[in-house]
């Protein structure tokens, strides 16, 4: 496990920078969450900069991002995945509850102030 997945999996959607959250929102809005404008919408410098190449990487060896074929554009393209669209869409609370080794919440014992019976 890498450092970044590691904390991809401690933080959720924080451990991503505000840029990359909604390029990655962006993305996932696409249509089958590809498109050939990935690149260019990034923003981060000219067409194949540096930058953009080790920004997939990172986010591939976290399991956002993988590659697939499209056969509008007979090219291979980035594509989020599944895991991404969890890591983005939950809140932070949402994410510790779904992440988080624990024992199920009983609601019933909850009071009004969030204190347990």
């Amino acid at each position: 496990m890498t450092e970044n997945y590691a904390r991809l999996l401690l933080l959720g959607r924080e451990a991503l920078s505000i840029q990359e959250r909604w390029l990655l929102a962006w993305l996932l809005a696409r249509p089958n969450r590809m498109s050939i404008a990935f690149e260019e919408v990034a923003g981060l410098g000219p067409l194949g900069s540096r930058a953009f190449r080790e920004m997939c990487a990172r986010w591939r060896e976290c399991g956002l991002l993988t590659v697939a074929y499209n056969e509008e554009h007979d090219a291979h393209l980035s594509q989020a995945t599944d895991f991404a669209e969890l890591v983005l869409r939950l809140s932070p609370v949402e994410w510790v509850l779904a992440t988080a080794p624990q024992a199920p919440v009983d609601l019933d014992n909850v009071i009004e102030f969030g204190a347990v019976a």
